[in-house]
């Protein structure tokens, strides 16, 4: 049994397993940047091939340009890609090699997040009441398929988790307090949108009055935008650069809403309902003990993006993980006060709610799993690849296919993408997406598979995969 605050790191790493597991086993993607902003821009940038989206190009007219440009930085392509490299040198190549090395730094962020957790509970309701907050946090349904996703969320909220509870320890020296404003400024490097996290955690810092903790957080903090600032000098050639378009382009000019749509500012408070934890633990439970400093960093976040017009399902992943974490230890506290009863029957649901509640359909589901099983599995022996009924931004790119190879997406049988497939000899691999509600178009589209010289191999799910 677990008696002492010792981080227990077996149990730890144990935990931090199912999130790993989901995204290697299932593959897919929770959202395009998941693939497009990471492991595709790394591959680029390691092998010269890979799809660059428009936020990593660099207009021709560039010293001119009035529209923003470059509002990503390269923190973590830069580190993807040295994990490929390693893979070359250890011999290590294949697709899902390439993922699984991908997966080693994510998993290590996952567990050092949940390792926080622990501490944080151990803190506020003890070492053995940690134990259970520690599994009903690792297992919470957004976490699991979050956690191992290479989304610029997933590596931030680790590191707003991480590093607030380095903060909230009121008792730690200066120099773990230094850590936890590093910490968070690398939530800020990793996703620029954390600052809506950032920024209600340090005011809360002052608003009770302390100044120490404060002051040492930000020192931390401006070490890692030192490091920002020069990443960008190196890279985009101006100091802050991505930093500054970033905000052109989703705040100040209001690019982004009028690109992608706005939604009104109630939109996201039904998504609250997705943790269970936290409604139960920070409404019900009377005791002492609330880590304030989560609950102002949750709050504020919700706050300033349901006041940003764009909105998006994962952008509210902050708010539930933060609310989660700050809510797992009250409810666990206010379940063991009294275990009997109507009580223990709540307690009993909130829990299965909260690790099974992302069985059911959801929109922060992962999409495309089959497809993107099934490319990997077409990357042993292809030549080419046609994929249909799938656009650029909805297909697994060049890192599913492994290596520089001809590929296209297309919609129709009669586009030029398909036609030039059927003719040319190269494209030995195809992939037919269904929406599952068009049978007609499913047998027209297959039909155009089979008329190519391509025969099924395997249906799986919404995807059927072919070979010639």
């Amino acid at each position: 049994m677990t008696t002492s605050r010792r981080t227990p790191w077996v149990e730890v790493l144990l935990a931090a397993l199912p999130a790993a597991l989901h995204a290697l086993f299932f593959l897919g993607r929770l959202h395009p940047d998941e693939l497009f902003q990471s492991l595709e821009i790394a591959l680029n940038r390691t092998y010269g091939f890979g799809v660059v989206p428009w936020e990593w190009q660099v207009p021709a007219n560039a010293a001119t340009a009035t529209q923003p440009w470059g509002i990503r930085n390269w923190s973590v392509p830069l580190l993807f890609s040295g994990v490929f490299r390693l893979g070359d040198a250890l011999g290590i190549s294949s697709v899902m090699g390439r993922r699984v090395l991908a997966e080693v730094p994510q998993f290590a962020l996952h567990a050092a997040m949940l390792a926080a957790v622990w501490r944080l509970a151990a803190r506020r309701v003890g070492p053995e009441l940690a134990r259970a907050c520690l599994w009903l946090v690792a297992l919470y349904g957004p976490l699991v398929w979050f956690g191992g996703r290479t989304m610029s969320e997933s590596f931030s909220v680790a590191f707003l988790v991480w590093g607030l509870e380095r903060l909230d320890a009121e008792d730690e020296t200066p120099g773990q307090w230094l850590l936890g404003g590093a910490l968070l400024g690398f939530a800020q490097v990793t996703r620029y949108g954390s600052a809506a996290a950032i920024l209600p955690a340090m005011a809360w810092l002052l608003v009770s009055r302390r100044f120490k903790t404060f002051a040492w957080a930000a020192a931390g903090g401006l070490v890692i935008a030192f490091g920002l600032g020069l990443l960008d000098q190196l890279t985009w050639g101006e100091w802050f650069h991505s930093l500054i378009h970033y905000v052109r382009y989703n705040v100040t000019s209001g690019a982004a809403a009028a690109s992608f749509g706005a939604q009104p500012w109630w939109t996201y408070f039904l998504r609250l309902l997705v943790a269970p934890f936290a409604v139960v633990g920070l409404l019900w439970w009377r005791g002492p003990g609330r880590p304030w400093l989560f609950i102002a960093s949750a709050v504020g976040y919700f706050a300033i993006v349901s006041a940003t017009a764009h909105k998006e399902d994962r952008f509210v992943y902050p708010t539930l993980v933060l609310l989660t974490v700050a809510g797992a230890p009250l409810f666990v506290a206010w379940a063991a006060q009294s275990w009997a009863g109507a009580r223990r029957v709540v307690a009993l649901g909130v829990a299965a709610a909260g690790v099974a509640f992302f069985v059911f359909p959801s929109p922060f589901d992962v999409q495309r799993k089959e497809q993107f099983q099934l490319v990997a599995k077409a990357s042993v022996g292809a030549t080419g690849l046609v994929i249909m009924n799938e656009g650029m931004w909805g297909s697994p790119g060049f890192f599913y296919l492994g290596q520089n190879l001809p590929w296209c997406p297309c919609d129709f049988p009669q586009e030029g993408c398909f036609q030039m497939a059927a003719r040319d000899a190269r494209f030995n691999r195809g992939l037919y997406w269904s929406n599952g509600n068009d049978d007609a178009r499913d047998q027209s589209s297959e039909l155009a598979f089979t008329q190519a010289g391509f025969r099924l191999v395997e249906r799986r799910g919404a995807a059927s995969y072919f070979e010639r």
